[in-house]
């Protein structure tokens, strides 16, 4: 799947095909799909075309985004606080919207396209199709709970009450990867590839978050759900609460923006550190963060695979602070500030 003009052959053949197709033709494809779940940002199914599995995600498109003056269109439509970015709270953000992350993938596929950089899914297709009102997802189905928890601003209530009612969704038709890397970093460790199976990943990471970096991309949600893989290389998925410097940003979300450069980077080395410690030990909560806080302090991990074990030594020092951001801001305030580049020093992912 790493090679990438078998990529783009097979995404050719596929964007044809669906492109040919109605609506009405499209609809009943996906109707038709494999169910893989409902979440915060749409429903997943899969399908085949043309002998080939596709990903398919259907994100709910508010009316406001529909209008015909906010079609495409990159803006902050509800105005929600920055802050809703961030993919880390008790309640999860209700996102900025679908063209923004249409715009997202559109973005990175022709990264992929142009051979910038392979580590995304090729989008073969997007279309707007009917939909139901379905009922909001679990996180916010209680909207005064959901809207207090994020600021109790206008907006959140407005975007919440929008995603309820939404008529319309905005279908995206995405090459399939086998595998999360949460799955597949799981079952690894389990096998005597253990070591080089992190040193995949940390690799894989520090490739991803370096280019995102020097390509003006914030993903601020990148935790192991969200990064996929075909044991080749790592994909980056999932553009819900995505940044760019292209987007038509709020004065707000550029001074965001401007603070959180190296928030990838920080969250996904953060990540790595407490993903490996529960995996390996089972620890979670407080037991975890004193355990890494140890690591931190020089105490080297004992009974796990020694790349596992190097890789928790050099990054908890930088997961430490993060640790402490991402507790505050779930649990203290969403105005909590990130610590920024001193917060985790120039770190690279290798083990």
């Amino acid at each position: 799947m790493t090679d990438t003009p078998s990529r783009v052959a097979a995404h050719a053949g596929i964007a044809t095909s669906l492109a040919l197709l109605s609506d009405v033709e499209l609809a009943g494809l996906v109707a038709a799909g494999r169910p893989l779940g409902t979440g915060i940002g749409g429903r997943a199914v899969r399908l085949t075309v043309d002998g080939r599995p596709v990903f398919v995600k259907r994100i709910p498109l508010t009316d406001r985004e529909q209008d015909p003056r906010h079609t495409r269109s990159t803006e902050n439509l509800f105005a929600l606080p920055a802050y809703c970015h961030y993919g880390i709270g008790a309640i999860g953000s209700p996102g900025f919207g679908a063209w923004r992350e249409l715009a997202a993938h559109q973005v990175t596929t022709d990264w992929v396209l142009a051979g910038r950089f392979a580590g995304f899914p090729l989008l073969h297709h997007w279309r707007v199709l009917p939909a139901t009102p379905a009922p909001l997802p679990d996180e916010l189905a209680d909207i005064e709970g959901a809207v207090a928890y994020w600021g109790g601003a206008t907006g959140v209530r407005e975007r919440i009450e929008a995603l309820r009612d939404a008529s319309a969704s905005l279908t995206l038709f995405l090459e399939h990867i086998p595998y999360t890397l949460h799955d597949w970093l799981d079952a690894e460790l389990r096998t005597d590839r253990a070591d080089p199976a992190c040193h995949f990943t940390a690799h894989g990471l520090t490739e991803l978050t370096a280019f995102l970096s020097a390509s003006h991309l914030l993903h601020l949600d990148a935790h192991f759900g969200n990064i996929l893989t075909d044991g080749r290389r790592l994909y980056l998925t999932d553009f819900g609460l995505s940044l760019s410097s292209r987007f038509r940003l709020a004065r707000d979300e550029r001074e965001f923006f401007g603070r959180h450069r190296h928030y990838d980077r920080a969250y996904t080395g953060y990540y790595l550190v407490i993903w490996l410690v529960t995996a390996l030990y089972g620890y979670r909560g407080e037991e975890r963060a004193e355990f890494v806080r140890s690591c931190a302090a020089g105490s080297r991990p004992e009974g796990i695979p020694r790349a596992a074990a190097d890789l928790l030594v050099r990054h908890a020092p930088h997961a430490v602070p993060m640790e402490v951001f991402c507790r505050r801001l779930e649990r203290e305030s969403r105005l909590t500030p990130f610590p920024g580049p001193d917060g985790h020093s120039n770190c690279t992912f290798s083990a």
